[in-house]
C-alpha cells in the first residue's frame, strides 16, 4: 500500500496529511451505512459527490468513491498504515472488483 504524507495540517504542523489509495472503488452508499451502523463520529456523507468524511481516533478521514483515502492529524506513515488497515477493516464489504 502506497501511502504519502502531502503536507502539514494547517490546524497542526506538527501532523500530516496522508494519502492512500484502496486499489478499488467504494460504494459510498454501503459504506456510509455501515459507518453509521458502527456509530462512527463526525460522519458526514454525500453520495451524489461519492464521499464520506468521519473521524476516526481524533483523525480527519476523507474516502472517495475512486478508492482514494485522505487522512489529517498522521504523524508518520507507520500511524497511516496503522489507520489504513483500521479503514480496509471497516469498508471491506464495499469495494469492487473494478479497479479505478
Amino acid at each position: 500500500m502506497d501511502i504519502r504524507l502531502s503536507r502539514p495540517c494547517i490546524e497542526d504542523p506538527t501532523r500530516y496529511i496522508a494519502e492512500c489509495h484502496l486499489e478499488k472503488k467504494v460504494d459510498i452508499g454501503k459504506l456510509c451505512d455501515i459507518l453509521r451502523r458502527i456509530g462512527t463520529k463526525e460522519l458526514k456523507c454525500s453520495v451524489r459527490l461519492g464521499v464520506a468524511r468521519f473521524e476516526l481516533e481524533g483523525r480527519s478521514v476523507m474516502i472517495y468513491q475512486s478508492g482514494r483515502v485522505d487522512i489529517r492529524r498522521i504523524r508518520n506513515t507507520d500511524e497511516a498504515r496503522e489507520v489504513m488497515e483500521q479503514i480496509m477493516d471497516m469498508a471491506k464489504d464495499t469495494l469492487s472488483d473494478t479497479t479505478s
